[in-house]
C-alpha cells in the first residue's frame, strides 16, 4: 500500500473530462488510505467509500499484463484492467449475429477446450506456420482450427463458430495475433526470419566501449554490386569482352576515426584467408595513388590512406581485430599472423567483448556504413550495377550493359581506389564534420604513445606460406636433392652440393605471395641456407599458389596438358582465352594471372625507365651467391617474358 511505489501515469495526456475523473479518483484513494470516512469521501470527491474500496482492490492492486502492479493506471477512466469474462454460455442471435462476445474464450474453457487451445498455440508458433506474409498463413491456421472443431462435433451441434457469419474469422485472427504478441522472439523469427532475430539481439550502441585510436579495427568483405568484363584477344583479331563474376573487396577500417587503413580486391569466387592477410598487409604498407586511365572519378587534394598521409602511420598496429564468424577471418593462419606481426587479438563472435555475429550488420556498424557509402556513392550509380536487391535493377540488364560499354575490371579497380581515398578526406558527420584523416591526426597527437609500428620485414612476409619439408633425393640413385613443396618441385645449384641435407626437415617460405617461383630455405634452428626455385613447368612466369592450385585442378580434369617444356601460366591463359564456353564467366585464376603479369610488367617498366640510355643486360638470379648471403634471403628476380595475351589490352599498349 506504499503509494510511492505505484506506477504513475501521464495525466496531461488525458482529455479535460477524463483528467477530472482521474484526479477525483486519485484524491479518493489517498483520502481512503489516510482513514477518511464515507461522509468525507462523498463531500470531497463525490465517490462513496464502497466504490473507493472496489477501485483499490479490483483495479489498482490488480496485476498489469507486463507483470507489475497496476497502480495509478487502475484509476484511469475507461481503462480495461482485465479481459472480458463470460459467465453464461453464449446465446447467438443468428439474425443479427449478436451475443457472441467472449465465445472463443468460453470454447477454450469448456471441457476439452484447454487441450485444443494448447494444440492451436503450438501450431501458431511452429516453424511450419511460415508467417512471412500476414494474410495467407492466417487463412491456413484458420482452416486448420475449423477442421479440428468439425472433428470435435461443433459443426454438427451448431455451436460457435459455425453459427455466426464468416465462421468467427475475426476473433480467430485476433487470437493468432495475441499469441504471437505474447511470444515476441518467436514472432520475429516467423515474421522477419533469422535476420530480424539477429537484429533484435544487437544493442543500441549505448554500451559500446569508448575506444582509443588504433585500439580496434573492423574487417569485412563486400561483394561489389556491378558487372564487369575483361578484354581477351580474339582469334579473328582485336579483342572481345568476356564477362566475369562479381568480385569481393576486403576492407579494414579504424573504429575511433572511421579511417580506412587498407583494402584488397579479391578476384576469387569466395574470400579466403589469403585475401584477409593481403588486406592486413595493405593496411600496414605504404599506399600510392594509381595512374587513372579511364575513370572520371579523380582524387581530391587530400585523398589518401593513412600510410600515405603521414610517415608515422606506415605499419601502425592495432590491438583488436573485429570480424564476423567467417572461417577466413578466424582461421589459425590469420590469427597467428595478427598475433605475431600486428600484436592484435581477433574478436570472435563468442568472445564476451565482441559485438560480432555471423552476417549481422549491426555488430560492425562502421564498416557497414562505409559499404553503404561505397555502393551509393559509386557502384550503384553505374549502368552496370546489379543493386543490393533485384528491384534496384529497374528493368535494366547489367550484364548486357557491361558488354556494350566495355566496363572493364581495371576500371573498377581505379574507381574503387579513388572512392576509398576520397572517403578518408571527406568530412564525416560522426566526427564533428572532420575528415577521418584529420580526426586520426587529432587523436594521435593527443596520445602519441598509442602508435606501434610493425616490423617491415615481417609485414612483407606475412602473406607467404611457410612449411616444414623433407629434403628428397638419393646419392646412390644420383637424384639431386629437392623439395616437394605446394604441388611443385623446388631445387637449386647450392642444394645439389648439400647431400648431407637429404632426409632432414627444413623450413621453406615463399617471400613474395605473387611469385611462387622462389622460396627461402632455413633450418629449424633459424639458420638461413639459401633460395630454391620451382622446377618446370612453374619456373618461367610468376604466379600465386591459388593459380597453381587452379592449374593443377584443370590438369586433373584433363582440360589442360602440362609438360616440362611448357609454361603453366601461359597454358592457363591460352585455355581461358580460347574456352568455348564464352557465356560462362572467366576463371578467377585467369583474372589472378592478369593481375600478377600486370604487376610484373610494371616492375620491368620501372626498371627500364631507371636504366634508360644504358644497354645493360638484365641478369638472371644467381642462386649460389644468394646462398652465400644469408642477410638477403630474397634475390633479384629474373624478369619473365611478358605474356601479351595475359595483360589488359590498353595497359599492354601503354606499358610495352
Amino acid at each position: 500500500m506504499d503509494l510511492e511505489q505505484w506506477p504513475e501515469v501521464d495525466q496531461d495526456a488525458l482529455s479535460d473530462s477524463r483528467r477530472s475523473i482521474y484526479l477525483k479518483r486519485r484524491q479518493a484513494v489517498t483520502l481512503y488510505l489516510a482513514g477518511a470516512s464515507d461522509a468525507d469521501l462523498k463531500r470531497d470527491t463525490g465517490i462513496p467509500l464502497h466504490m473507493v474500496h472496489r477501485l483499490i482492490t479490483r483495479r489498482c492492486l490488480a496485476q498489469h499484463p507486463d507483470g507489475t502492479l497496476m497502480g495509478w493506471r487502475g484509476a484511469l477512466p475507461f481503462y480495461r484492467v482485465g479481459p472480458y469474462t463470460r459467465i453464461n454460455a453464449p446465446v447467438i442471435k443468428t439474425a443479427t449475429g449478436g451475443g457472441s462476445a467472449g465465445a472463443m474464450k468460453w470454447l477454450f474453457e469448456s471441457p476439452g477446450g484447454a487441450e485444443l487451445q494448447a494444440r492451436f498455440d503450438k501450431k501458431i508458433l511452429s516453424r511450419a506456420a511460415k508467417l512471412a506474409s500476414t494474410k495467407r498463413p492466417k487463412q491456413e491456421l484458420f482452416q486448420w482450427f475449423l477442421k479440428q472443431l468439425r472433428e470435435a462435433g461443433y459443426e454438427g451441434r451448431g455451436e460457435w463458430p459455425f453459427n455466426v457469419a464468416r465462421l468467427g474469422c475475426v476473433s480467430i485472427y485476433r487470437y493468432i495475433d495475441r499469441v504471437l504478441d505474447e511470444n515476441p522472439r518467436r514472432q520475429r523469427q516467423l515474421l522477419g526470419g533469422d535476420e530480424a532475430e539477429r537484429k533484435a539481439r544487437a544493442g543500441d550502441g549505448t554500451r559500446r566501449p569508448d575506444l582509443k585510436v588504433f585500439q580496434r579495427v573492423e574487417c569485412d568483405a563486400h561483394k561489389l554490386d556491378a558487372r564487369m568484363v575483361v578484354l581477351v584477344p580474339s582469334p579473328h583479331g582485336g579483342h572481345e569482352p568476356r564477362k566475369i563474376h562479381r568480385i569481393w573487396v576486403v576492407v579494414i577500417i579504424e573504429v575511433a576515426t572511421r579511417a580506412v587503413l587498407g583494402y584488397h580486391l579479391s578476384l576469387r569466387w569466395e574470400c579466403s584467408a589469403e585475401d584477409v592477410l593481403r588486406a592486413v598487409k595493405s593496411a600496414l604498407s605504404r599506399w600510392d595513388r594509381r595512374e587513372i586511365h579511364w575513370s572520371k572519378e579523380t582524387y581530391v587534394d587530400s585523398a589518401a590512406l593513412p600510410s600515405a598521409h603521414d610517415e608515422r602511420y606506415i605499419g601502425a598496429c592495432w590491438d583488436e581485430f573485429s570480424v564476423d564468424g567467417a572461417l577466413a577471418n578466424i582461421c589459425q593462419r590469420v590469427e597467428r599472423q595478427l598475433h605475431e606481426v600486428v600484436g592484435a587479438n581477433i574478436l570472435k563472435p563468442q568472445d564476451p567483448n565482441s559485438f560480432s555475429h555471423r552476417r549481422s550488420k549491426d555488430d560492425r556498424p562502421f564498416i557497414e556504413s562505409f559499404f553503404r557509402q561505397l555502393a551509393g556513392g559509386g557502384f550503384h550509380r553505374l549502368a552496370t550495377t546489379t543493386g543490393s536487391k533485384p528491384a534496384d535493377k529497374r528493368g535494366s540488364d547489367p550484364e548486357q550493359a557491361a558488354l556494350d560499354r566495355h566496363f572493364q575490371l581495371e576500371y573498377a579497380e581505379e574507381l574503387l581506389d579513388t572512392l576509398i581515398a576520397n572517403y578518408n578526406a571527406r568530412p564525416h558527420s560522426g566526427l564533428g564534420w572532420r575528415s577521418p584523416l584529420t580526426q586520426l591526426d587529432f587523436l594521435v597527437d593527443r596520445n602519441p604513445g598509442r602508435l606501434r609500428q610493425a616490423d617491415p620485414g615481417e609485414v612483407r612476409r606475412m602473406v607467404g606460406i611457410r612449411k616444414l619439408c623433407t629434403v628428397k633425393g638419393g646419392i646412390r640413385t644420383g637424384r639431386r636433392p629437392h623439395f616437394n613443396f605446394l604441388n611443385a618441385s623446388y631445387s637449386a645449384e647450392w642444394l645439389a652440393l648439400r647431400a648431407d641435407l637429404i632426409g632432414k626437415l627444413l623450413w621453406l617460405q615463399l617471400e613474395d605471395e605473387d611469385d611462387a617461383r622462389l622460396a627461402s630455405v632455413s633450418t629449424q634452428q633459424g639458420e638461413f641456407l639459401g633460395v630454391v626455385r620451382a622446377g618446370p613447368p612453374w619456373h618461367r612466369s610468376p604466379h600465386t599458389l591459388y593459380m597453381r592450385q587452379s592449374i593443377r585442378a584443370l590438369a586433373h580434369r584433363r582440360v589442360l596438358h602440362l609438360s616440362t617444356q611448357c609454361d603453366a601460366v601461359e597454358e592457363l591463359i591460352r585455355y581461358a582465352e580460347g574456352s568455348q564456353g564464352k557465356k560462362l564467366p572467366a576463371h578467377p585464376a585467369y583474372l589472378e594471372a592478369r593481375r600478377v603479369l600486370q604487376r610484373q610488367a610494371q616492375v620491368i617498366s620501372t626498371r627500364h625507365a631507371s636504366t634508360a640510355g644504358l644497354d645493360a643486360p638484365v641478369l638472371a638470379v644467381n642462386e649460389q651467391s644468394a646462398a652465400n648471403q644469408p642477410s638477403s634471403p630474397t634475390p633479384e628476380r629474373a624478369p619473365v617474358r611478358p605474356s601479351t595475351s595475359g595483360l589488359p589490352p590498353r595497359r599492354n599498349a601503354k606499358t610495352w
